[in-house]
Order: C-alpha cells, then structure tokens, then sequence
C-alpha cells in the first residue's frame, strides 16, 4: 500500500516557495520510504483560491489510486494566518477555510502569521519570497527549526501546526 499526500500551497508554480519550506520539514524531521510515500505539491496562487483546485486534486488521486486500489491520498491544505487577530477579514477566512477542509475530509495546516515568519524569523516582502526560500534551502536553515515550534496546537506567532498534521502520516526521525 502506498500513500500519497497532496500539499495544497498558496505559493504559485514559479516560486515554489512555501514547497521549499514544507519539503525541508518533511526531509528533515520525518522518516520515509520513497517507494511508499509519494508528494505532490498543488499551487494554488493566491490563497483566496483554494476552492478551484478541485479538478487538480481529484486527478492525482485518481492517477494514485490507478496504480494500485491499495493506494491512497491526504489532501493537506496550507494556509498563511496573515493578521487573524486583528483583521476580522483573515480570521473569517481561516474559519471558512478550515470548514472547508472538514467539509471535504482534508487537513488544514496553519502558520502564523506567514510562513516565512516560523521558518525565517521574519515578514519577507512578496518580491523577495523566491529568493528567500532558495536561500533557506541552500544554508539548510531549516536546522534552526524547533519541532515544538512546527507543532503549536493554537495560533500562535511563529508557530504552525503542520507537524500535528505530519505525525498522522509520517514517521519522526527526531
């Protein structure tokens, strides 16, 4: 059996800026084998698009489970909590975002207040996200990353959840 997890980034197809960061976690907290664990990132350009990546995710579970019917797929959604507590525009947001992932039988992965601030320490301005994740990659910045930081259980600044989301799936090797 063989499982599949689809990412569902805000970055775009270009950029692949907030794969970078994700992919570093999984490579460097987790255990897997390549041969049971696919990855498939889906870019969603912009976050306000999540709903019309439907036909995307529907295909790769559909090319996954044509392999074998043992195969199965997670969809896990990933989305930045911008200023959630201050904008009452970006806390209905995550609320409507996350009720759709229930809706749906998807998970939801949150980093507060953007991704690059749990995993760089900072805001980095949009022209910059590029370079930046190229960057983290290149100096294996993701070493810096403290596991209790990427496993929050609310939002909290500098935090995210997706390692909550990940230990469902994925072995620790840390």
């Amino acid at each position: 059996m063989g499982l599949q997890l689809i990412f569902v980034v805000e970055s775009d197809k270009k950029s692949k800026s907030d794969w970078i960061y994700i992919k570093d976690t999984i490579d460097y907290f987790y255990r897997y084998d390549l041969a049971h664990v696919k990855l498939s990132p889906v870019y969603m350009h912009g976050k306000g698009n999540y709903k019309t990546r439907e036909k995307e995710i529907k295909k790769l579970v559909s090319q996954y489970a044509s392999v074998t019917k043992a195969n199965e797929s997670k969809v896990i959604y990933c989305f930045d909590c911008d200023d959630y507590d201050i904008k009452k525009e970006d806390a209905d947001f995550l609320r409507e975002a996350q009720q759709y992932c229930e809706g749906n039988g998807y998970d939801f992965v949150w980093f507060c207040k953007d991704i690059e601030r749990v995993y760089v320490g900072r805001k980095v301005e949009d022209s910059q996200k590029t370079k930046e994740a190229a960057l983290f990659k290149k100096k294996k910045i993701i070493r810096n990353a403290k596991a209790d930081q990427l496993s929050a259980a609310a939002y909290q600044a500098d935090t995210s959840n997706i390692m909550k989301i990940l230990d469902k799936y994925l072995e620790r090797k840390r």
